[in-house]
């Protein structure tokens, strides 16, 4: 609780927020706005937190297009719940980076990107592995209910006051892991840890949602493709039809493209 109701904690968390321009909530709140006072603001969240008194705005749900032309829906929170979202992430990332996270997984983590899991799976090639297990899983951010997540978020999150402000913040999002909230990506993550730890023994890169496991040949391949759908499946996920495939990669750069 101490990271989140300190307001020190809130202001880090608010610079952070304002690294990036971003439209406002439902309110009609700009960053701008908000700046105006803002020390005063903070104090006042952060009592509000303390006291259990915080009670989210209502989001404002949206949706960008990729350059790929598809349709993205997401939603936008308030300035103030932004900064709320954001603190709640920098207490929580430090214990999932050294518990939850396994060393092959990108994207959504400080200081890995595409170009992380781009090195690791030139590794994987090099070694000869070059038979790979391509799997792109379907709405891995969807289907999920608010107490699924606290649950998991309570296998490694031992104060409870925390869980339950936590909670609050997640109970007026359509979905806990929707696309916007400044928890989702780490959320991502985490449900997707479920799914790495079942994949021990295997060679595994993984960014985002997108999974690569390397091999020596076709059937190797077959069978690391199979436990990786046994294992999405225990988690109530499964493997997007129309982006997962057996495949021979010679270039490491071939693979983690976004494709919509």
């Amino acid at each position: 609780m101490p990271f989140l109701i300190e307001p020190r904690h809130l202001k880090r968390a608010a610079r952070l927020c304002m690294r990036r321009a971003s439209a406002p909530g439902a309110d009609g709140q700009t960053w701008a706005a908000f700046r105006t006072g803002m020390p005063g603001r903070l104090d006042q969240l952060a009592e509000d937190l303390r006291r259990g008194q915080w009670r989210p705005g209502p989001v404002k749900e949206s949706h960008v297009i990729a350059y790929t032309g598809k349709r993205i829906g997401m939603v936008i929170p308030t300035v103030g719940d932004r900064i709320v979202h954001r603190a709640m992430r920098c207490a929580i990332e430090p214990v999932l980076e050294s518990r939850a996270f396994a060393p092959w997984v990108s994207g959504f983590r400080p200081g890995r990107n595409r170009l992380t899991s781009l090195r690791q799976a030139a590794h994987h090639l090099q070694a000869g592995r070059v038979c790979v297990a391509d799997v792109d899983v379907k709405q891995a951010s969807a289907g999920s209910s608010t107490e699924e997540v606290i649950g998991w978020l309570a296998d490694h999150i031992q104060d409870g006051t925390f869980l339950a402000r936590v909670r609050t913040a997640l109970e007026v999002l359509p979905d806990p892991i929707a696309p916007g909230c400044g928890l989702s990506p780490m959320l991502l993550n985490l449900r997707l840890s479920r799914v790495d730890s079942a994949l021990h023994g295997l060679h595994v890169v993984r960014f985002a949602d997108n999974y690569c496991l390397f091999a020596s040949d076709q059937a190797q391949a077959e069978a690391a493709n199979d436990a990786l759908i046994a294992a999405l499946g225990m988690a109530g996920l499964k493997p997007h039809p129309g982006k997962s495939r057996i495949r021979s990669a010679a270039n490491a750069e071939d693979l983690f493209l976004i494709s919509g």
